[in-house]
C-alpha cells in the first residue's frame, strides 16, 4: 500500500473506530449514546492526525531528491566535456602540432643518343628550403579516459598541411648542358611545374611523419593541459600526467607524454 492510499484510509479508520451505538433499543430498556462533544473531538483528532501524516509524507517521502550532477571529469564524461570546449579553445578547424624545415633538392636529367653516339646529358637541379607543417583535425574523433591521476588521450591522425611552404628567396637553380645538346631550359620548366606536387608527396612520406611524431605528441599534450588548467583540474593535483596516442598507433606509449610532479601541484 503506497503512502497516499494510507492517508486516504486513515480518517476512515479513525471514523470507524468511534464508539457508535447502532443497535436498536428494546422496549422498556434505556439506550446509552456517545456524547456529541466527544464525537466531534474524535473527528477533529482524526482530521489533525491525517493532516500531520500528509505533511510528513510531503516533506520526507514525496519530496523529489535533488538532481545528481555527474562529474564532468569522470571517465564517462571527460571526452564530451573536452569536445564541447573545443570551440572556446580555438576557432581553427585544425590544430597545428609540428613544423619541420628541410632542404630539398629536385633533379631532372635527359640523355640523347643518335646512331649509338652519345650526344651528352642535360641536367637541371633546384635546391631550396621547405617548411613542412603538420596538424590534426579537431573535428575528427577524440577519446579521453581517466586512469588514476593520468589522462589518456587518443588523438586524431597527424596530417600534413598542404602545400608545403617553399622559401623561394633561397632557391638555387643549377643546370648543365651536354656536349652536343641545347640548353636544358625545358628540364628547368619541368622542375618548376612538378615542384609543388612533388613536395606534397614528400610531406606524406612516413619517414617525415615519424620525424615530427614526438613533437606533435608534445603539442597535443600541452593543448590538453591548457584545457585542464582552464577548468581548474590541473594545478589542484587532480591529474598529474597526460599520455597521448594517435589514431594510427596500436599501443599507448609507455612513458607519459607530459608529467607534473605531485609535489608541484597546488
Amino acid at each position: 500500500m503506497n503512502p497516499p492510499q494510507f492517508i486516504r484510509l486513515f480518517p476512515v479508520t479513525i471514523f470507524g473506530s468511534l464508539p457508535w451505538q447502532l443497535t436498536a433499543a428494546e422496549p422498556g430498556t434505556s439506550t446509552q449514546t456517545t456524547p456529541l462533544s466527544f464525537t466531534i473531538l474524535m473527528l477533529l483528532t482524526g482530521a489533525l492526525a491525517a493532516a500531520v501524516a500528509y505533511w510528513v509524507y510531503q516533506q520526507y517521502v514525496a519530496r523529489p531528491s535533488a538532481p545528481r550532477h555527474e562529474n564532468p571529469f569522470s571517465e564517462q564524461c571527460i571526452t564530451q566535456t573536452f569536445i564541447s570546449a573545443l570551440p572556446s579553445l580555438t576557432r581553427e578547424l585544425n590544430l597545428e602540432v609540428a613544423t619541420s624545415l628541410q632542404t630539398e633538392m629536385l633533379e631532372r636529367s635527359d640523355t640523347r643518343r643518335v646512331l649509338g653516339i652519345n650526344l651528352g646529358t642535360n641536367l637541371a637541379q633546384i635546391r631550396m628550403p621547405v617548411t613542412y607543417r603538420y596538424h590534426i583535425r579537431l573535428q575528427d574523433p577524440w577519446c579521453l579516459r581517466v586512469q588514476g591521476k593520468s589522462v589518456l588521450v587518443q588523438a586524431p591522425l597527424i596530417r600534413p598541411s598542404q602545400p608545403p611552404a617553399i622559401h623561394t628567396d633561397q632557391m638555387h637553380i643549377e643546370f648543365r648542358r651536354g656536349w652536343c645538346r641545347s640548353g636544358p631550359y625545358e628540364l628547368v620548366q619541368q622542375l618548376h611545374h612538378d615542384l609543388t606536387p612533388t613536395l606534397c608527396l614528400y610531406a606524406q612520406d612516413p619517414r617525415r611523419l615519424a620525424f615530427v611524431r614526438e613533437t606533435a605528441r608534445q603539442s597535443v599534450a600541452e593543448f590538453v593541459r591548457l584545457w585542464l588548467e582552464r577548468e581548474s583540474q590541473w594545478n589542484r593535483g587532480r591529474f598529474t600526467s597526460i599520455q597521448v596516442q594517435f589514431a594510427d598507433e596500436k599501443t599507448l606509449p609507455a612513458a607519459p607524454t607530459l608529467q607534473l610532479a605531485e609535489t608541484g601541484a597546488a
